[in-house]
C-alpha cells in the first residue's frame, strides 16, 4: 500500500511539474504574398466579403506553413502538428459547417470567441520575427513615403509585442522598389510561445463564469 501511494505521489508530482513547465511553441514559416494582385484580392475579401465560408478564400492567396509544438520542461518536444494555408482553410470550413448543422447562434458564438481570444492572445509571447517587404508604386516619391510609413508602423507594433531584452531577434527589412510600376512582395516568419498553465487558468475561469 505504501509503495502504491509513493508511486502515486511521484506520478502526481511529475504531472504537476510537466503541466507547470509545458509550453506551446508556434512557428509560422514563410508567410508569402508574392504580388500586388494577391495583396489586393486578400484585402477585398477581408473587407467586403460577408459570408464566413467565402471570407476564408483569402487563404488561397496567402502561402505559409504553421508548426505547433508541445514542449515539456520548456525544451523537450512531445507533440508536433504541421499545417499549411490549405489545411487550415479546410479545418475552418469544417468547423463552420459543423456549427451550421448544429443550428447554433453563429453571432453569439462569434462574440464568445472574441471574448476568449482577448484573454488568451495576451498570454502568447512573440519570441522571434523575420520580415521582408518589397514595395513599389508608379510614383517614386510616393514609394519612398509609403515605405517609411510601413517601417514606422512595424517599429511601433513591435514596441507593444516584442521583448525589449531580445531586440536582436526581431528582424525586418522594408525595401522600396523604384521601377515605376506597382510591386509588392511580403515574406514573414515568426516564433510564438505560451505556457500551457496560463491557458488552462483562463479556460477554467471561463467555465466558472458560465456556471
Amino acid at each position: 500500500m505504501i509503495v502504491f501511494l509513493f508511486i502515486l505521489l511521484i506520478i502526481l508530482v511529475l504531472f504537476i511539474a510537466i503541466i507547470s513547465t509545458a509550453n506551446i511553441k508556434i512557428i509560422i514559416q514563410n508567410i508569402r504574398i508574392e504580388n500586388i494582385d494577391s495583396a489586393l484580392r486578400i484585402l477585398n475579401i477581408l473587407i467586403y466579403e460577408k459570408d464566413d465560408k467565402l471570407k476564408l478564400n483569402f487563404l488561397d492567396y496567402l502561402n505559409f506553413t504553421l508548426k505547433i509544438k508541445l514542449l515539456i520542461f520548456s525544451k523537450i518536444p512531445t507533440l508536433s502538428i504541421k499545417l499549411d494555408n490549405i489545411k487550415i482553410k479546410k479545418l475552418l470550413l469544417k468547423q463552420i459547417e459543423k456549427e451550421i448543422r448544429k443550428h447554433k447562434d453563429i453571432v453569439e458564438d462569434k462574440k464568445k470567441a472574441k471574448e476568449l481570444s482577448k484573454k488568451i492572445v495576451p498570454l502568447f509571447n512573440l519570441q522571434k520575427t523575420n520580415l521582408r517587404i518589397e514595395l513599389g508604386t508608379e510614383d517614386a516619391a510616393f514609394t519612398a513615403i509609403a515605405s517609411s510609413i510601413v517601417s514606422i508602423f512595424i517599429t511601433m507594433a513591435l514596441s507593444y509585442v516584442a521583448d525589449v531584452k531580445k531586440y536582436k531577434n526581431y528582424n525586418y527589412k522594408i525595401i522600396p522598389i523604384y521601377l515605376n510600376e506597382n510591386v509588392f512582395f511580403l515574406q514573414f516568419s515568426c516564433i510564438i510561445t505560451s505556457k500551457i498553465l496560463h491557458i488552462i487558468k483562463v479556460m477554467c475561469k471561463k467555465k466558472e463564469e458560465k456556471i
